[in-house]
């Protein structure tokens, strides 16, 4: 799975180019604007500031091409994992933001340590047709 991201400076398009599995998008609030499984060929479009997420299939990787709107270096904000960007909130406004402590909020944060691609147990269902 590709850890969940936004991109605050270009909506971006990706084309699947081999496997099968699934994307996730949210709108900025949070709810839910499209959960669904990807084939080769398909074609989407995340609007700038629309966390999301792709995730492999259990019968073999997910390949695909991006490319956003804007000429500018796109960095990415990763919303989980070890280059997360609650990484660097960490402190005690992110935890009182949760209500939480400061401890428990780092073990919260600091429990992934995988950056980009995360490794889970669970995976899109097999596709091919």
């Amino acid at each position: 799975m590709m850890a969940p991201h936004v991109n605050p400076r270009a909506s971006e398009y990706t084309i699947v180019l081999r496997g099968y599995g699934r994307i996730q998008i949210l709108f900025p609030n949070g709810s839910n604007a499209m959960d669904t499984e990807i084939k080769v060929g398909d074609i989407f479009y995340i609007p700038r500031y629309f966390p999301f997420c792709q995730i492999a299939s259990r019968n073999g990787p997910l390949e695909f091409i991006g490319f956003t709107t804007s000429s500018e270096k796109s960095n990415p904000q990763f919303l989980a994992g070890a280059a997360s960007l609650l990484k660097t909130l960490l402190g005690p406004e992110l935890a009182a933001s949760f209500g939480v402590s400061e401890d428990t909020m780092r073990h919260v944060v600091d429990a992934q340590h995988d950056a980009v691609i995360l490794s889970s147990t669970w995976a899109a269902p097999g596709g091919g047709g």
